[in-house]
């Protein structure tokens, strides 16, 4: 009973308490009758940055909803860094003026020093409280300081080069510097100016080498201005301001600056400037030009890049191209025992030195200098022939090196082959050989030659014992009575006597007996009478000749062969005898005979006795042979023109 009491009890103090409750809402406050709704726009300017000659004021713009009666609107300060900012108390609006524009000074503030202003608008008679647009304005102001960069900047002109087709020249550029926050500002005054004097020893003028007075508006100062988006400024993009330039070339005034952001936002078409290693590079269609009385001042975006260079020593490093190469500096690779060229144009061979440039850019991967190499005085004194050479790579040869030669009263030039392969390869005896494939020309490119110059180097000395001139070798010379070349495969094999040889396999010579020196490494082929020759036709005697250096028949001029640098036998530059005749007195005069003689190792032929290639007897008579005097110098003649072509080659081999 008492429980069903007491909750009798709460349900009537509940539905009491119910009775007494009444549901009421507080209204939100009204506007005040004749509420300005003032308010700053958003397009008030949040930064300004401005050059130290610019006024020491700035403008803000107050805006009301209605348009009706004076008005006097008070400004209240929130934020005025180191109170440098004289701000007006209050703002007057005109019946019917929506906005106004109100000026606020800083005539004591500093350059370099961003300064933070805040502004607010109170009172219910100028504010709507349920209007979207605030009663607040924030905005900074920094007035630039421009710091004098110590050394002169270098500028390369490209939106010039594309526009009128001229050639770009280095300029200096006095620049100044700025640091804003996030960004790095220069600049730089008058850049296209006159030059006053003729480019200095690195040939950089110091103003635009295209300009004259006509040309220039002297009684104005105009300023380039770039800024890189990185607050150390050395890397990221690069932005040029749009500006007049000061030069009329008589189509008004000229503009220069990016496309992107002046004149359009394709950014992908129109790239901003980058800036890397102290070098900025406005590549094709970054910067435009145009001309005020030009088409309406159309801008043309430049096909040409512009750069420039924070420092001469970049400029320097970036363009340390070589234009010469008998003009850069080379120290001679020390002297080997073996350092021979041998001339296929020439058919001459003569001691030769090989240098190796002084790399003049040690810090720059890509520098010109590295792995180049020189063979100094090559064909002509004062002039050489370099090539690139680096193992695992191969060969590189310069094209249209001047060799300070003459032929058929043309100088002469080489090019790398597209025929002939150049290469290093290391042989048996530890000798390097240098292959280089040559194309001599002339300056149009008319070809007068295609040939395997070789220069051949050894630090030791090269020796070569009994064993080396036993095996097969190819016999090559030239006709004694104008034919074709000889190329006989020949064996020479030891003889039945001490340091003698038994060769055959030359024509018409069952076989040649020649001796061999020890001491010297020298093969010697005296006259000597053969042993006859046996065919199908009869029996021939045989004699071989030797001729001497003036093309005389010889019966005591010897022959004498030694090994050169590339390993095939050849005649001594002692040798008193140039070549070899064989005569039959039974087929009644001369069978055959060469001059020049060479004998190449030829390891693809099993060891034995060579055979003989006979062909019928074609007897000649001593009034058939070649004169010497006759044999050129040179082994140039004119042929079509080259196709301008660089060659790298294989690796480096060791045989």
């Amino acid at each position: 009973m008492n429980k069903l009491y007491i909750l009798f009890f709460i349900a009537t103090l509940f539905f009491a308490a119910c009775d007494e409750y009444e549901d009421t809402v507080e209204p939100s406050p009204a506007v005040p009758e004749g509420c300005q709704g003032v308010y700053f726009p958003s397009s008030n300017t949040a930064v300004f940055e401005l050059e130290p000659t610019e006024a020491t004021e700035i403008s803000l713009t107050l805006a009301r909803t209605v348009s009706s009666g004076n008005v006097e609107v008070p400004i209240s300060v929130q934020v005025n860094s180191d109170d440098v900012f004289n701000v007006p108390a209050t703002v007057s609006f005109a019946d019917g003026e929506t906005e106004v524009d109100f000026t606020i000074t800083f005539p004591n503030a500093g350059e370099g020093t961003t300064y933070g202003l805040k502004l607010i608008v109170e009172g219910d008679q100028y504010i709507n409280p349920y209007s979207a647009a605030s009663p607040v304005v924030s905005t900074q102001v920094t007035r630039i300081k421009w710091t004098p960069v110590a050394e002169p900047m270098v500028y390369v002109d490209g939106v010039f080069a594309a526009g009128y087709g001229v050639s770009q020249y280095p300029m200096y550029v006095e620049a100044e510097k700025a640091q804003l926050g996030e960004s790095v500002r220069y600049r730089f005054k008058n850049a296209y100016d006159v030059p006053t004097q003729d480019a200095d020893a690195d040939g950089i003028y110091d103003g635009y080498p295209y300009n004259d007075a006509e040309k220039v508006d002297a009684d104005n100062d105009y300023y380039t201005i770039i800024e890189i988006y990185d607050p150390a400024g050395v890397s990221g993009d690069v932005f040029m301001p749009a500006h007049e330039i000061g030069n009329d070339w008589g189509y008004g005034m000229i503009t220069i600056g990016s496309v992107y952001g002046n004149l359009s936002e394709n950014i992908s078409s129109y790239p901003l400037g980058t800036i890397s290693n102290g070098v900025i590079t406005f590549p094709a269609n970054s910067l435009y030009l145009s001309e005020a009385g030009y088409e309406d001042g159309k801008p043309y975006p430049s096909s040409t890049p512009t750069y420039i260079y924070l420092t001469k020593e970049a400029f320097i490093a970036a363009n340390l191209k070589i234009e010469d190469f008998n003009d850069v500096e080379y120290n001679a690779i020390a002297d080997g025992a073996v350092s021979e060229f041998i001339s296929a144009a020439y058919s001459e061979s003569w001691s030769q030195t090989l240098a190796m440039a002084v790399d003049a850019d040690p810090d720059n991967a890509d520098s010109e200098y590295k792995n180049l190499y020189y063979l100094s005085d090559l064909f002509a004194e004062g002039y050489g022939v370099a090539f690139y050479y680096e193992e695992g790579v191969g060969v590189t040869i310069p094209e249209n090196q001047p060799i300070g030669t003459e032929v058929f009263g043309q100088a002469l030039y080489v090019s790398p082959s597209e025929d002939i392969e150049s290469s290093v390869v290391v042989n048996a005896k530890g000798v390097t050989i240098y292959t280089l494939g040559l194309t001599f020309h002339y300056a149009d490119g008319t070809v007068v030659g295609e040939f395997a110059e070789k220069f051949f180097y050894s630090e030791d000395a090269v020796s070569y014992a009994k064993e080396d001139f036993i095996g097969n070798f190819v016999m090559t010379g030239i006709s004694q009575f104008g034919e074709a070349d000889a190329s006989m495969d020949v064996n020479i094999a030891e003889g039945d006597d001490e340091n003698t040889f038994v060769i055959t396999g030359i024509d018409y010579a069952p076989e040649v007996l020649a001796l061999f020196d020890p001491a010297t490494s020298v093969m010697t082929i005296t006259p000597q009478v053969l042993p006859d020759l046996v065919l199908s036709s009869g029996t021939y005697d045989v004699t071989l000749y030797t001729t001497d250096l003036d093309g005389g028949v010889s019966t005591t001029a010897v022959m004498d062969f030694t090994f050169n640098m590339q390993g095939d036998l050849v005649m001594t530059s002692s040798s008193a005898a140039d070549g070899y005749l064989i005569r039959s007195e039974a087929a009644g005069g001369w069978l055959d005979g060469y001059y020049g003689l060479s004998f190449t190792p030829d390891a693809s032929k099993s060891a034995g006795i060579a055979t003989q290639s006979i062909v019928p007897f074609n007897v000649r008579t001593i009034q058939e042979m070649v004169q010497k005097a006759e044999r050129t110098t040179n082994n140039f003649a004119v042929q079509g023109k080259r196709s301008p072509k660089k060659r790298v080659t294989t690796n480096s081999v060791v045989l």
